[in-house]
């Protein structure tokens, strides 16, 4: 229940940060994810050993992009489609992850999986129309559709994350979890700086 209030704050915050920017924000949370990583690593458990420079710098890639390129399209989706919306898209991330862990395993027959894949996508398709609807003016409904844009964005980013952290993780040899994510949060940290 923590983490999911936890990930709750993505679509809280922005709104309750203004003047700051989505760009303040992020830079403040992953400056701190950062330096918390490198404080982390004085504990051995945390430290990087036995990974080999491609690794920690896809590592270090994952962290860049991964988390402040989904932080930066969630945060963008709420402030323009409100916070209602990018919950709901973002949340097909689930459904989306195991398609694909399915497409490439085959663990269930499709046809087990036809029905509830298209009463979500339905729903998520009436969400969105529905707030596009509820928009008062053209500009408005620019700006919702911006934000829904921007909330599909988020989830590609954090699929695509979540299938190249997964397929680093599997390979042989695999690095541990903690130094791992230790790597993630100072690549996050690394690249904080203001446009």
């Amino acid at each position: 229940m923590a983490t999911g209030a936890l990930w709750g704050l993505t679509f809280v915050a922005p709104r309750a940060v203004v003047p700051f920017s989505a760009v303040d924000l992020a830079i403040a949370r992953y400056m701190i994810f950062g330096v918390a990583s490198v404080v982390l690593m004085a504990w051995p458990a945390f430290r990087p050993r036995g990974i080999g420079l491609k690794p920690s710098l896809v590592a270090i890639a994952l962290g860049s992009a991964g988390y402040i390129g989904y932080f930066l399209a969630a945060a963008s989706a709420v402030r323009y489609a409100g916070a209602a919306v990018p919950p709901l898209v973002i949340g097909l991330l689930p459904v989306a992850l195991a398609i694909i862990g399915n497409w490439t395993n085959a663990d269930l027959r499709w046809s087990r999986l036809a029905m509830p894949l298209a009463m979500i996508i339905a729903g998520v398709l009436l969400i969105n129309v529905r707030a596009v609807l509820d928009a008062g003016e053209l500009t408005e409904h620019n700006t919702v559709l911006f934000g829904i844009a921007c909330a599909y964005a988020a989830l590609a980013v954090w699929i695509a994350y979540g299938v190249l952290n997964a397929k680093a993780m599997r390979d042989v040899g695999g690095p541990h979890p903690l130094a791992w994510t230790g790597l993630q949060g100072v690549g996050s940290g690394l690249c904080q700086r203001r446009p």
